[in-house]
């Protein structure tokens, strides 16, 4: 057979093909999510499928415990394509109520149970419009979550025709020595925050901790007793509602493509979070993807279960996946940053996902200083991106810690169901990550061009090409909700695609690198379209910084935006204020000055240094905090002295010597 030509087309050729496995089968049996989880476990009965604090529950008890809860929806008038909204953390409750209601044709809702703010008014008042937005008719909470943000609009929701709330507590799936346990950690995680303010004595000062959190415990009790039974609502405690559960009693459904969970992306532009309709179908294909390529491994494989249900990364990549191949998912239900080590040591995972910040925390927890680390195998990331210095650094790590973990690193999207990339083996590259999954297809497209696609072709002799990703998959969301379209498809040879808004470099080998987001841009004062991933690309490129992210702000002397790079250097102990104008003055000069690509509007006109970046709940980069901060006076100022048509000189300035632009 003779040699296919190549198009130059990413979507066409599939540069990436070369590294799959000699055959990739995918397997998507038309049924639901939990009647394929239930087959591709059915040789599993007697292994542990989750533990909570200790306490162990095999596969076959996580089994029955899914089709109670089935039971128990039906029970209280739960129907096929009813929503059921969930505000419930990583609790064993949480993946049986989910599957359960998946096997009925129920809908579950899931939402970030963390409230925003410490008025409990605000955060009530969010619940209700996601309520009314999303039309749930059921709501499933946790004692907590129900007395801080549903009992203050109870008479609300009772006007929304929702009359049954199940309330599920932590401490439900807990045997007597598991909340020993759990207090026990309490302790631990109390030494952690002493240790960090330098406390003396921390340790017994942490245990004395507990009798405080019991105190604490025996007066929520009492404030949630009085408002159940003060409710106009029907509470009821999810115990209760099992103990009357005498008999299996539903009508399993099989609709693959209804829908079967709704997730919420972050970081949006408006105050309510973005909805993510993903069907039984999408999750079962999204599954089948990273099988097919043998990413982790499967039965008996110890993984923290740390990414949250309401985030379809935490849902799929992280419960759904575990339970597919035989793994055991450690539940945990509440942690800090500072904490992650902590689990570490406690649970000696042989693997565990998250956010890059998570990982790189790990090289200073004092916790893993002289631990042994063999039994971590696997480190995966995602949600951000990590820099060459930072994954050296984490590799370097776990080496001298005696660990062989690889650094597995991906890309995706809440539309497609989380992970729909990974960088491996032959096609890992430091900051990449890595080639679509089988049955995934990645491109690139013109940004400019929003009203079409305008796909990007790699030339005969060009090493990379770049532009906005676009992805087609059969895990991709179908995007709409009650007949509102809430990700738009865009159809292109044959395919529907949906954008991205990521910006992102496809080397000659179907390798891809993440960039920036495109949805960044803003428009200068004179018009100019400033487009903050460039500047951040070459800044970063500079071996004076490490991270560099660009935000606007409101220049009163220009009387319109300008741009400010907030900058953490790589190294900072050795460097004084005064250092800061002479490194200005180099990163300027290296950058753009002696930079033939780079024009003098680009030129960010306030530089703050920092020693981090404020981070969103989930772990990313908070732009709109960055842009809310405003101006300081800390800043450096870049004067650039120019009109439309040319540049003058260009001063750095320290604070004291500029003039105020707010």
């Amino acid at each position: 057979m003779a040699e296919q030509k190549l198009t130059g087309y990413p979507s066409i050729d599939k540069p990436w093909s070369k590294y799959y496995p000699a055959e990739v089968k995918l397997n998507t049996p038309s049924c639901n999510v939990t009647r394929y989880l239930k087959d591709k476990s059915a040789d599993f009965g007697n292994n542990v499928a989750l533990t909570y604090y200790g306490d162990k529950i095999k596969y076959h008890e996580f089994w029955f415990e899914v089709d109670i809860a089935s039971t128990a929806l039906c029970k209280i008038g739960v129907k096929r394509n009813d929503r059921i909204m969930f505000l419930v953390p990583n609790i064993p409750e949480s993946g049986y109520l989910w599957l359960g209601a998946a096997q009925i044709g129920a809908i579950s809702d899931f939402i970030d149970p963390r409230p925003d703010t410490m008025d409990v008014t605000a955060n009530s008042q969010k619940v209700l419009e996601l309520l009314k937005y999303e039309k749930s008719k059921f709501i499933i909470a946790l004692e907590q979550c129900y007395l801080s943000m549903l009992k203050p609009i109870e008479s609300q929701i009772s006007e929304l025709g929702i009359h049954h709330i199940i309330i599920l507590s932590a401490g439900n799936s807990m045997s007597k020595s598991g909340k020993i346990r759990y207090l026990r950690d309490v302790a631990n995680y109390e030494k952690i925050a002493l240790d960090k303010k330098g406390e003396k004595n921390s340790s017994i000062k942490a245990f004395f901790s507990i009798k405080k959190k019991l105190q604490q415990m025996k007066q929520f009790q009492k404030k949630y007793v009085k408002a159940k039974n003060e409710s106009s609502l029907s509470i009821i405690e999810y115990p209760s509602l099992k103990k009357a559960i005498h008999k299996l009693d539903y009508v399993e459904v099989n609709d693959p493509n209804s829908v079967c969970y709704i997730g919420h992306t972050s970081g949006t532009s408006t105050g309510r979070p973005k909805p993510i309709p993903l069907t039984h179908n999408n999750l079962i294909f999204a599954n089948e993807q990273v099988l097919a390529m043998g990413i982790s491994d499967g039965r008996e494989t110890k993984v923290l279960h740390i990414l949250p249900f309401f985030a379809p990364f935490g849902a799929s990549n992280n419960f759904l996946l575990n339970i597919s191949r035989g793994s055991i998912s450690i539940e945990v239900p509440e942690f800090q940053l500072s904490e992650v080590g902590y689990l570490l040591k406690r649970y000696k995972p042989h693997m565990i996902m998250g956010a890059p910040s998570w990982m790189i925390s790990l090289i200073d927890c004092p916790y893993l200083k002289n631990e042994n680390l063999s039994f971590l195998r696997h480190i995966t990331y995602g949600g951000d991106s990590m820099t060459k210095s930072d994954e050296i650094a984490l590799e370097k790590w776990l080496v001298a810690h005696n660990s062989k973990a690889k650094i597995v690193k991906g890309h995706g999207m809440s539309e497609c169901c989380g992970c729909s990339s990974y960088s491996q083996g032959a096609y890992s590259r430091y900051e990449a990550i890595g080639i679509p999954l089988p049955g995934t297809i990645y491109t690139l497209v013109n940004p400019e061009n929003t009203d079409e696609l305008e796909e990007v072709k790699l030339n005969e002799g060009d090493n990379s090409i770049q532009g906005e990703l676009i992805i087609s998959s059969d895990a991709i969301t179908p995007g709409i909700i009650d007949d509102e379209v809430i990700v738009p498809h865009y159809y292109m040879n044959g395919r529907n695609y949906i954008r991205t808004k990521d910006i992102v470099t496809m080397d000659c080998d179907g390798i891809f690198y993440f960039n920036s987001r495109k949805d960044r841009m803003f428009t200068r004062f004179d018009g100019y379209k400033y487009k903050p991933y460039i500047v951040e690309s070459v800044i970063e490129g500079h071996s004076l910084v490490k991270y560099c992210r660009i935000v606007e702000y409101y220049d009163s002397f220009v009387h319109g935006n300008m741009a400010i790079a907030h900058i953490v250097l790589e190294e900072t102990d050795s460097i004084n204020e005064t250092d800061f104008k002479d490194i200005s003055e180099t990163i300027i000069e290296d950058c753009f000055i002696n930079n033939p690509n780079m024009s003098s509007r680009q030129i960010p006109r306030k530089i703050r240094y920092r020693p981090n970046l404020p981070l969103t709940k989930n772990s990313k980069v908070d732009f709109n905090e960055l842009i809310k901060e405003g101006l300081n006076g800390t800043e450096m100022t870049v004067d650039v002295d120019e009109d439309n048509i040319s540049v003058g000189n260009i001063t750095i300035l320290e604070p004291s010597e500029c003039r105020v632009m707010i």
